[in-house]
């Protein structure tokens, strides 16, 4: 087993000596030892590397704090041999894109506030996922499909997500799209970013002979949500014959949380604080490149 102090930013690459030098030396004065300093990235990610638990938790405590009055990421992980992981499953909405890709249809139909302040409530955990869901999608109800085509052209790949997929991929992993969004977006990013699989759940669509298609504001049962996103993670380990230590998730919201509480690395990713409690990684100032640096990659070993 071996320990990590993972410190990230990517949103201002502001890590520069002052910080790397306050560090090494509050740990040296705390535990009496030089302990490696590893550079991921050039003033984004950094690692001091550890064979056994000599940081306790005055110390954890300094550099957490330290480094959130930078707005600098700081995680403490720990990993056996398995660091680099063989399975990634992924989020979709928040996650790998920018969008809440209900929300953008909600726009595209002028009842975007209707459906955000569902979505809201779901993400937080306020109500079930399954309730918000059939409630947005009921909204959805009598307008062309043509929309769905629309959003395609709309959405924003989150940065790092290409290289994330790409890099997995390359290292020999399976890569998962699972949301609880939709088939035809979650299968449009399949394509583009090159996912082993994606799951989802799909629109109903009422087609009828000289009229354009429409959307019935129903989806096809079952639904995916929480408690399927953990049985694809354990559907996967199964198939691929692979252990709990083999699996990194990640997620942003309250329907991620059982995923992310099975998986070795359970990422949030700018994440509600319902997640963040669940989580033993997270990321606020750091892109999706930040899950690679969790894996101990560094940017030479970084596929873009």
């Amino acid at each position: 087993m071996e320990f990590y102090i993972l410190i990230t930013d990517t949103k201002e690459c502001k890590i520069n000596n002052f910080i790397l030098d306050s560090i090494s030396g509050y740990i040296e004065a705390s535990t009496g030892k030089k302990i490696l300093l590893r550079e991921l990235s050039s003033n984004k990610a950094y690692e001091w590397v550890f064979s056994k638990t000599i940081i306790n938790e005055e110390t954890k405590n300094w550099i957490s704090n330290f480094l959130s009055s930078h707005n600098i990421d700081c995680n403490f992980i720990k990993s056996d041999k398995n660091r680099k992981k063989k399975l990634l499953l992924a989020d979709m909405d928040s996650t790998i894109i920018e969008e809440e890709s209900l929300d953008q249809l909600g726009k595209l139909i002028g009842k975007e506030k209707n459906i955000i302040e569902i979505t809201e409530d779901a993400m937080n955990g306020i109500i079930d996922f399954e309730e918000a869901l059939i409630r947005r999608v009921a909204m959805l109800k009598g307008h062309s499909a043509d929309i769905l085509g629309l959003l395609k052209e709309k959405i924003n790949i989150n940065v790092g997500a290409k290289e994330l997929i790409k890099t997995m991929n390359f290292n020999g992993s399976k890569t998962i799209l699972v949301s609880g969004g939709f088939t035809f977006l979650t299968e449009h990013l399949k394509s583009i970013l090159g996912f082993t699989y994606a799951h989802a759940n799909s629109l109903e669509i009422i087609q009828q002979k000289g009229i354009l298609p429409i959307l019935s504001g129903k989806v096809i049962e079952p639904i995916l949500n929480k408690n399927s996103k953990l049985e694809y993670l354990r559907m996967y380990i199964e198939k691929y014959r692979l252990n709990d230590t083999d699996t990194i998730c990640v997620g942003d919201g309250a329907n991620d949380i059982e995923m992310i509480k099975n998986a070795d690395f359970g990422v949030s990713f700018n994440g509600k604080k319902i997640l963040d409690q669940e989580a033993n990684i997270h990321f606020k100032n750091t892109n999706l490149r930040g899950l690679l640096y969790a894996q101990g990659y560094s940017d030479k070993e970084i596929i873009k």
